[in-house]
């Protein structure tokens, strides 16, 4: 008799699925480069249809950015105020949290920005999803601010320095072959923007 496949089960194969089409394109991409990599060579390397590689991932592009949908609602999360916390405070905390995150997959990381930064289509199309997070950080900088044009004009400069930051220190750690401790240049550009942020 055929046992059928428990919700659980499937959600595994498909986990499963999805993590060998992007150790596929990573590989492909690090050996071959970004142009020459097809989703044909990927869904063969991942032993799955063509059809399945872009039922996962609908463009090469969007294996770049694997996991830009669940960091991002990782930050946002982080990004809920705990008692007493300043905006600043909240957001200081959240970044640094990031931090482990991006250590632990610092390998896919260095391939993914030499991959960015030999593609101009790609660096546009990070600039794009980092707006997503640049909206969740003016929404927490709101938080401190009045609900008027000047207030939310702040926020979104603040938001936009936190960020201008973030990125400045994740470009550093990658062209320093990601052997830094991400958190501690995390910390160290915190504490040089904090006299900045006092009310």
């Amino acid at each position: 008799m055929e046992t059928q496949t428990t919700p659980g089960r499937r959600e595994r194969r498909k986990s499963a699925t999805r993590a060998a089409l992007i150790e596929a394109a990573y590989e492909l991409f690090a050996a071959d480069g970004f142009g020459a990599t097809t989703m044909d060579d990927i869904a063969e390397r991942a032993d799955v249809s063509r059809r399945t590689a872009f039922r996962y991932f609908p463009t090469k592009e969007a294996l770049i950015f694997p996991e830009r949908d669940d960091r991002l609602v990782a930050f946002e999360q982080l990004l809920e105020p705990r008692p007493n916390e300043s905006a600043f405070e909240t957001v200081r905390r959240a970044c640094l949290a990031m931090s482990d995150g991006y250590g632990r997959d610092r390998k896919r990381l260095m391939i993914q920005w030499s991959i960015i930064q030999s593609e101009p289509s790609l660096m546009g199309r990070e600039l794009q999803l980092d707006r997503a997070y640049e909206q969740a950080l003016e929404q927490a900088f709101q938080r401190d601010e009045p609900n008027t044009a000047v207030g939310r004009r702040r926020a979104a400069l603040l938001a936009g320095s936190i960020l201008g930051m973030v990125r400045v220190v994740l470009r550093s750690w990658l062209e320093g072959g990601a052997q830094a401790d991400l958190a501690q240049l995390g910390r160290e550009a915190f504490d040089l923007l904090s006299p900045q942020f006092d009310p």
